[in-house]
């Protein structure tokens, strides 16, 4: 995501009582990790969908372990 939109997006999270927990892993390149419940896991995508309104694009990195 691009790094002027980790702050909106985490507010955002933050309206939706335990949806998800967001960690900033590097906030120049715009990573972030997401931790939630899998119960959760449709709304979540469905928030993240929407903020393609705001010009906030996600991009799914994997790590390697």
């Amino acid at each position: 995501m691009r790094r002027d939109g980790i702050g909106f997006f985490k507010w955002i999270l933050e309206s939706y009582e335990e949806i998800a927990l967001l960690t900033v892993l590097d906030g120049k390149k715009g990573e972030v990790e997401l931790i939630y419940p899998s119960s959760a896991e449709d709304t979540l995508r469905g928030i993240m969908e929407d903020m393609a309104r705001y010009d906030i694009v996600f991009q799914e990195v994997r790590h390697a372990e």
